[in-house]
């Protein structure tokens, strides 16, 4: 009976890191934190593949974090929201699915769509992290809009108020318990 509960026990703790893993993708995408973001991938060779329409491919944490660096440009405002996942872990490997939604806006781009991410990801000394991460369009508008885009200020320091990053400390008031 205790190997059952451990064994369910580890089950539910390796879902818990993976779902983490993909949020904190989301987090190191939308703060702009190329570091937090390359420490998320396998340091054995990781593969990074975005589908058609736009498509690009990237095989290792340095030119991960090269691609990374390139949709930046493109995009001065860009945000990821991580949705729902699927996952199924077999020992130290795991396969999961993330619907994915986007949006961005660049001087002359405008970007919003919805995608799936098919990931495969292996437990490292370190943890979970992704092996594979193969993003498929299912969803792409980007025609012009005349909504408002605001800037992402650089991460100043690991776990900073919004406000202290953007230099604005009375924009959003906050109370801690």
């Amino acid at each position: 009976m205790n190997g059952d509960i451990e064994q369910r026990l580890r089950a539910l703790e390796d879902e818990a890191c993976i779902h983490r893993l993909a949020a904190r993708f989301s987090d190191a995408v939308n703060e702009r934190n190329e570091e937090a973001f390359v420490q998320l991938w396998s340091p054995n060779h990781a593969v990074w593949r975005i589908g058609p329409p736009l498509p690009s491919l990237a095989e290792g944490r340095d030119a991960i974090a090269a691609l990374l660096r390139t949709l930046y440009g493109i995009e001065r405002y860009f945000m990821q929201l991580t949705h729902s996942g699927v996952i199924e872990v077999v020992g130290d490997r795991a396969t999961a699915r993330f619907v994915i939604r986007e949006h961005g806006r660049g001087s002359d781009t405008y970007y919003d769509n919805l995608a799936v991410y098919n990931d495969e990801l292996v437990r490292e000394k370190s943890g979970w992290c992704f092996a594979q991460r193969s993003y498929t369009y299912r969803f792409l508008n980007q025609k012009p809009s005349d909504e408002t885009a605001f800037d992402v200020a650089p991460v100043a320091r690991h776990g900073a108020p919004a406000e202290e990053r953007t230099g604005d400390l009375h924009a959003h008031p906050r109370s801690f318990p």
